[in-house]
Parts: C-alpha cells; sequence; structure tokens
C-alpha cells in the first residue's frame, strides 16, 4: 500500500505529468504486469509436472490425496509461487490507477477499479492458501489412515475444503472480480487510446465471467483453458505498452 502511495503522489504531483514521474510508474506498474506472467510460470511447469495441475483440481478425494503426499515439496513450491503471483496482484491493481491518472483520467471510476482488483489478489490468495496448509496435512493423514471410515472422513474434510475454498478464490477471485477488473481496466485503457489492447482485456474480462456461469451452465468452465493463457498474453502486451509511455 505504501507503494502504491508514492506512486499515486508522484501522479498527482505532475501537473501535466512531469517525464521522470511518469516514467517511474510507468516502468512500477510494467514490472508488475509481467510479473503476472513470469511467476504464473512457475506453477504452471512445477505442478503440471507434478500432479498434473490444473487437470487434478478435478480428482476424487481418494486419488489427489496420495498424489499431493508423493509430491509435497513440489506441491508447496508450485502454489507457493501461484500464491505470490496473487499477492502481486494487489500492488498492480495500485500501481495501474497511478498510472491512469497520469493519462489524464480521474475519478472515483479510478478507485473503484484499483480496489476490484485488489479484492481479486486477495481472495485469489485465501483460495490458494489451502494448498499451503490444510491439504498437505489432510494428504499425510489419509496416508497414514488404515481404517476406511477414517479415510472416508478425510476425504470428505478434502471435498468440504476444496468446495469452500474453491467458491471463494476461484470463482469470487479469478472467474467474477478479475473478470470485472479486466474489464474495467480495458475500459480505461480504450480512454487512453489504446484501443486494441482494451479490446482484448475486454474479451479475457468476459471469458473470465462467462467462466463463472459453472454454477448454473456446467460446461462453462471449459472456458477457463482459453481465458487464462489469454490473459498472460494481455499482462504481457500491456507491460509492452507501458514500456512505451516510459519511453516517451
Amino acid at each position: 500500500m505504501l507503494a502504491s502511495t508514492t506512486l499515486d503522489q508522484a501522479a498527482a504531483a505532475s501537473g501535466p505529468v512531469a517525464a521522470p514521474a511518469r516514467s517511474s510508474i510507468a516502468r512500477a506498474t510494467a514490472g508488475l504486469a509481467i510479473a503476472q506472467t513470469a511467476l504464473f510460470a512457475i506453477p504452471m511447469i512445477v505442478l503440471g509436472r507434478a500432479i498434473g495441475w490444473p487437470a487434478s483440481l478435478r480428482l476424487p478425494a481418494e486419488a489427489a490425496l496420495p498424489l499431493i503426499a508423493a509430491q509435497a515439496d513440489a506441491v508447496l513450491l508450485g502454489y507457493g509461487a501461484y500464491l505470490l503471483v496473487s499477492l502481486a496482484m494487489i500492488p498492480l491493481a495500485f500501481a495501474l490507477r497511478a498510472w491512469f491518472r497520469t493519462q489524464g483520467l480521474e475519478g472515483w471510476l479510478l478507485d473503484a477499479v484499483a480496489f476490484t482488483g485488489a479484492a481479486a489478489g486477495l481472495f485469489k490468495t485465501l483460495g490458494i492458501v489451502r494448498w499451503l496448509s490444510v491439504m498437505p496435512m489432510l494428504a499425510g493423514e489419509f496416508e497414514r489412515a488404515a481404517d476406511p471410515i477414517r479415510r472416508e472422513a478425510i476425504a470428505l474434510a478434502y471435498r468440504t475444503t476444496n468446495a469452500y475454498a474453491g467458491a471463494v478464490g476461484e470463482l469470487l477471485g479469478v472467474q467474477i472480480l478479475s473478470g470485472l477488473w479486466l474489464v474495467a481496466v480495458a475500459i480505461l485503457l480504450q480512454k487512453t487510446g489504446r484501443r486494441w489492447l482494451g479490446g482484448f482485456g475486454l474479451l479475457c474480462g468476459a471469458l473470465f465471467l462467462a467462466t463463472a456461469l459453472r454454477l448454473v451452465w456446467p460446461a462453462a468452465g471449459m472456458l477457463q483453458s482459453a481465458a487464462v493463457p489469454l490473459a498472460l498474453v494481455w499482462f504481457l502486451a500491456l507491460a509492452a505498452s507501458l514500456w512505451r509511455d516510459r519511453r516517451a
């Protein structure tokens, strides 16, 4: 929050925006945008090789828990990196607010967009934490349990935790709030003249929001397999656009 306050102060202190302040804000925001894609590569590679993530999320408890126990170190590394991705979205949301101000945009909408992005990062973080705490513990207990009734109780705890934390992290954080944030940022980008980047962001945001329809239309969940890679490319495109603004 201190970093975002500093960026906002730099933006506000720039009448028409001074070149050094604009460059600093654009550079910081570009770095945070790149981090979204660069850090996400770690869970994709580590968890993908170790447990077949993200397909492993759909495995029954009886298959998922032994897998988590066998790949405990990889699970901690992969989800630890994913946690950093989610946390990094919070300063990115406020850095973008400061950058939009250097483009002459003002008003309550900037604050609303920033806090929506921060909320998305927070909810995603709350969903991911289970893989660093509860799930490894349940996996260990499941492996040590010999009583079928105890195993079923552990499997039930796994399903219950996944249902709740998955709704918080995936439904609220990834699909609804991230989708709304992407749509709002895309609209603001179009106001700065970056129409193609804004259009690309609208597509990504719409896909995430459509994925949330899986609650009433399960097939909509498949849209996330397209939404995530497109969003990662969009973050790189955003960083490139901000970097060019830094040099302007």
